[in-house]
């Protein structure tokens, strides 16, 4: 099967080998794995390159503000149909955003087209402040995708009840296949070791986030939970990993209750160092604000890889998360006591944490490694079709 997986991800000081842009990646290596012919095409952007080894093709973009979406959907558009003269795809497959050009080029290529749903963008956007019109925008473009193509991937139950009612999607047509991680290369290690290679004392308590700095990822509900241990817990170090909008803001915050001295910002870490940062953490913790929406974090199930503790909001998605792993100790969200209380209970019971830390290894591998959701997209294009409309 050769399938096109067509990607595009910009976002000033943000790195391009994180999150949903490596997801793309990651899926189109599984299936290449197992005999399929994927090829990725990505933009040509300063510091853009191939993640894994999969045959890939860059495309240009203008690099100028309120250039880039344009010419990179068009640029996407060409490479892919000049690509199509050696030999047509059977499948494209793209994330859901403002391009509309894939279905287009999937009809006159003849080929199936499957875009992915990953999240309830109206939601994130409304949380983010954007006005009327992105959202009206971004609602039209997505509701043209998904009726427009063969095959709609939700990647939670929750998204794909949103698809079906708020698009009028076939059911038959909306697939829910969750996102992964890489169970190779987010493995658990030696703490004391993992804290020695990032510069950290071998013997502070670890509490860490990481992930993209927008609002809805709850970092203040965080510091001021850990403003609440420190007293119990006098060799408390909070880890922030990341980058994004909201860093000035959030290490201003950090410094007006007094945290400042057990608080380290790291910045954003390549891709290659990020399970280090996992490893020397006690407790890791994804504390989504209340109005996050459906999601599949990426960053839970990469710390549950590595059989590192995780509290995390009650949020939906993230509670099905839970109940599915039973390695996920849920906090109602926005609520720095209840925060603070789920993190000082799992670093007051270290047996606790351990099993936690083995049954969360334990899920992941089961159900999330990236080559266990290839394999499950490639059975439903191949005709599997029952077990994903579940």
């Amino acid at each position: 099967m050769r399938i096109f997986f067509l990607t595009y991800s910009h976002e000033p000081a943000i790195r391009p080998d994180v999150g949903g842009f490596r997801k793309l990646w990651e899926l189109a290596a599984a299936l290449a794995r197992r005999g399929n012919e994927p090829i990725v095409f990505y933009p040509r952007l300063p510091g853009y390159a191939p993640l894994t080894s999969v045959p890939s093709v860059p495309y240009a973009v203008l690099d100028l503000w309120g250039l880039r979406p344009l010419t990179a959907y068009l640029g996407m558009l060409w490479r892919a149909w000049r690509e199509s003269r050696r030999r047509p795809p059977s499948v494209i497959y793209f994330r859901s955003g403002l391009n509309v050009l894939p279905p287009i080029l999937g009809r006159a290529l003849g080929a199936r087209v499957v875009v992915e749903v990953n999240a309830d963008v109206l939601e994130f956007l409304a949380g983010e402040g954007a006005g009327a019109l992105t959202r009206r925008l971004f609602r039209w473009t997505e509701r043209l995708n998904v009726r427009q193509s063969d095959v709609t991937v939700a990647i939670t139950p929750g998204l794909r009840r949103l698809v079906i009612e708020r698009y009028g999607a076939d059911p038959a047509r909306v697939w829910m296949i969750p996102s992964g991680t890489d169970t190779a290369h987010f493995a658990p290690e030696d703490r004391t070791g993992a804290r020695r290679r990032i510069g950290m004392e071998p013997d502070r308590t670890v509490v860490g986030f990481i992930g993209l700095f927008y609002r809805h990822q709850g970092v203040p509900t965080l510091l001021e939970a850990v403003a609440r241990c420190v007293s119990a817990v006098p060799a408390l170090c909070l880890l922030i990993v990341g980058d994004g909008a909201m860093r000035s803001v959030w290490e201003d915050l950090a410094r007006r209750l007094g945290l400042s001295a057990v608080t380290r910002f790291v910045g954003q870490v390549p891709y290659a160092e990020a399970p280090t940062f996992l490893n020397a953490m006690d407790v890791a913790v994804a504390p989504f604000t209340r109005d996050r929406g459906e999601t599949s974090p990426f960053k839970v199930l990469d710390a549950l890889a590595c059989e590192r503790p995780v509290v995390a909001s009650d949020i939906p998605s993230v509670r099905t998360l839970a109940e599915d792993s039973g390695a996920v100790i849920l906090v109602p969200p926005d609520d720095p006591e209840a925060l603070a209380s789920g993190i000082c209970a799992l670093l007051a019971d270290p047996v606790r944490r351990a099993a936690l830390g083995r049954r969360g290894r334990e899920f992941v591998l089961a159900r999330h490694d990236w080559q266990r959701i290839g394999d499950r997209l490639a059975h439903e294009l191949n005709g599997g079709g029952v077990e994903a409309t579940r």
